[in-house]
């Protein structure tokens, strides 16, 4: 499960903030195959003062709306996969009213000896055990 922090403007309502979390995990559930039931997600809000993007790098022409900024922390995927995940983010967000231009997206990769999702155990080590018999 990828470890998500959802950096946003602040003045959201809890109504919008949860909307925004449950669409973002379901473009996982559906780009990369995590369970419905899974998912750790973070939601920092910060002044439009503190989201100082770029609004025009890479001929993006961003609003003057502060981006929404995913910090995305994950176990090995593929090029694909995280290709896949930047499309259905993008395509979804949009219906909710946040364009393109200003989703920013960061996928930090790690291995999977680097997560422990409670009970001091490498979870994702055993799945890599079960998944090779």
């Amino acid at each position: 499960m990828p470890l998500t922090t959802i950096n946003i403007t602040e003045g959201m309502t809890e109504e919008a903030i949860d909307q925004l979390q449950s669409t973002i995990h379901s473009c996982f559930v559906k780009a990369w195959g995590i369970p419905v039931n899974g998912g750790f997600y973070i939601i920092n809000e910060r002044p439009s003062s503190r989201m100082r993007i770029s609004r025009t790098m890479w001929e993006i022409n961003r609003s003057d709306q502060p981006p929404l900024l995913l910090q995305i922390t994950s176990s090995p995927r593929s090029k694909e996969l995280k290709l896949e995940l930047f499309r259905v983010l993008a395509e979804e967000l949009e219906k909710q009213g946040i364009r393109k231009e200003d989703l920013f997206i960061s996928i930090s990769p790690t291995q999977c000896e680097d997560w422990s999702f409670g009970n001091g155990v490498a979870q994702l080590l055993q799945d890599e055990a079960n998944s090779s018999h």
